[in-house]
């Protein structure tokens, strides 16, 4: 009883608190150390639980307990009073924030300021393990006066932007003045680039939550752990997110495996316009927990206009390597230190290593378009249609002419395919004859992104132009059945699907990062899965 009766005195008399009633003697002097060498404490998940009724949050609360905690919204509950959350509290398998956001900070409460305090004091009497309040509330100061043993976060939130670095730091001490546990500062990504303001804000502060919300911003939440930010939110499936970009409970745990992620973790990720819709992380995340190496693969959603600031980033904050796809195979060449032989007579590269701030180029797309199509075919002395004038279409045509085929390349800007067949100096066709080229070779080879989700009903060529006795491959893998590989198989055609080629070149890919091959079947476990 003196104890319960001494802890909130303590708790505002402390610049720190640790928190180790789940911890040994041994594990909590350990917490105390690191919070003396100033190092980060562990980052914990935490999944959101935002059902409307009491009935659907305490299944969702149930559904949340391999969570590390969890945050019940109360100001999604319809008619939300002090008996629901009552019957809420008393059913908490587990550490619990509670949270009541009102309409003016973002939330769903429509209450006065004197109801909201009346739900919140009555949580924290009910011992509610913490408790969100907004900076710049009215309702603020009082929690944190009288918060018995309740934890208080004293939250920020920017739905617009993420400011200045310079801007987040002067409310980050603002903040900190009105001496909460915890400070939680969460901006909007409107660029990848959003991301790295929110590590540099992280660095040095052991009381902070922060990241960045939005597709843009899913790094940020990823990435938590290595940088410091004191809890990762999540939902707790893909139709339950609280906040735009949200990753779920399963993907946070057994894709990134967001429990291993620590500041000395390698990241790996795909440069790319659409980088949220890759498959490759479902290949290289399992594998690198599988031959134990401390990596983990994100999305790097990058605009073309961001690649240049993004990859000053990169080098700023030591990114072990990375995939590259649409549209920066060729653009990112002139960012990077070096490109291998291969790559450089490409012309293109996918694959980059950062070895000691020293960035290199490679191409295993090449690799993996060659390796693909011979599950189904001879190369040698078949006569192959390229569509497509790209990147990924400089890969493949190196990699055929090299198998020893007989190309004619076609592209809907003739002039594009004209220029690249000239200097790998193989055939080249006007796109209007595509009809007639079809049926003069013996495969069909589509490099464009023309079908890739979301536009999965479009395709490169009609129906009507293919028939039995052909071979069709298509590099597209999202969707994998695109509608070119649809047509095809109903006309009788052999096919390639794009998963066949990404798996190939991803297993040359994983072998440059880590130097361990992690072997075909292994990554194709993994694709088919997700698939």
């Amino acid at each position: 009883m003196v104890l319960a009766r001494r802890i909130p005195l303590y708790q505002k008399a402390s610049d720190f608190s640790v928190e180790t009633s789940d911890e040994t003697p041994l594990q909590a002097a350990g917490l105390i150390i690191r919070l003396l060498q100033n190092q980060p404490m562990k980052t914990k998940i935490c999944a959101v639980i935002n059902a409307d009724n009491v009935k659907d949050a305490l299944n969702d609360m149930k559904k949340a307990e391999s969570a590390d905690l969890t945050e019940l919204r109360l100001d999604y509950i319809k008619n939300i009073n002090e008996s629901k959350v009552k019957e809420l509290m008393k059913n908490k398998k587990q550490k619990i924030i509670i949270t009541c956001r009102p309409i003016n900070f973002g939330g769903l409460f429509r209450g006065s300021e004197k109801e909201r305090l009346a739900l919140l004091s009555r949580a924290i009497e009910l011992g509610a393990d913490f408790v969100d309040a907004e900076f710049g509330s009215e309702i603020t100061n009082e929690l944190t006066e009288n918060k018995k043993g309740s934890k208080i976060i004293i939250s920020h939130h920017d739905f617009k932007e993420t400011p200045s670095l310079e801007k987040l730091e002067s409310v980050y001490n603002q903040i900190s003045q009105l001496n909460p546990n915890s400070v939680k500062i969460i901006t909007t990504a409107n660029s990848i680039n959003d991301n790295f303001i929110i590590f540099d804000l992280l660095k040095g502060k052991n009381n902070l939550i922060a990241f960045c919300m939005g597709a843009e911003g899913e790094i940020s939440r990823i990435l938590a752990p290595k940088f410091g930010s004191r809890l990762a939110y999540c939902s707790l499936d893909k139709e339950k997110e609280s906040a735009p970009g949200q990753i779920n409970l399963e993907e946070m745990k057994n894709l990134y495996h967001n429990n291993l992620i620590n500041k000395e973790t390698n990241v790996i990720g795909i440069i790319g316009e659409f980088a949220e819709n890759s498959m490759s992380k479902y290949m290289h995340n399992p594998n690198f927990v599988k031959n134990n190496v401390n990596f983990v693969y994100v999305p790097f959603k990058v605009a073309k206009n961001e690649l240049k600031d993004f990859m000053e980033n990169f080098r700023k904050f030591n990114f072990k390597g990375a995939a590259v796809t649409i549209p920066h195979k060729e653009n990112i060449i002139k960012l990077i230190d070096e490109l291998d032989e291969t790559a450089e007579q490409i012309g293109a590269t996918n694959t980059l290593v950062n070895d000691n701030g020293k960035i290199k180029g490679y191409n295993t797309d090449y690799y993996g378009a060659v390796y693909a199509l011979k599950e189904q075919a001879e190369i040698k002395g078949n006569k192959i249609l390229v569509l497509g004038a790209g990147g990924a279409a400089r890969a493949v045509v190196y990699g055929l002419k090299r198998e020893g085929a007989k190309l004619t390349l076609v592209n809907r800007t003739d002039g594009k395919a004209e220029k690249l067949a000239n200097e790998f100096k193989v055939g080249f066709d006007e796109f209007s004859n595509v009809s007639k080229l079809v049926k003069e070779n013996d495969i069909i080879i589509n490099t464009t992104s023309v079908g890739m989700y979301p536009k999965e009903n479009d395709s490169v060529l009609d129906g009507k132009d293919l028939f039995k006795g052909k071979i069709v491959m298509d590099i597209v893998y999202k969707p994998v059945n695109t509608k070119l590989i649809r047509m095809a198989k109903k006309k009788g055609c052999k096919t390639v699907t794009g998963d066949r080629m990404l798996i190939y070149q991803a297993v040359r890919q994983f072998e440059l990062w880590t130097k361990i091959n992690p072997g075909f079947k292994d990554m194709e476990k993994e694709m088919n899965k997700n698939i």
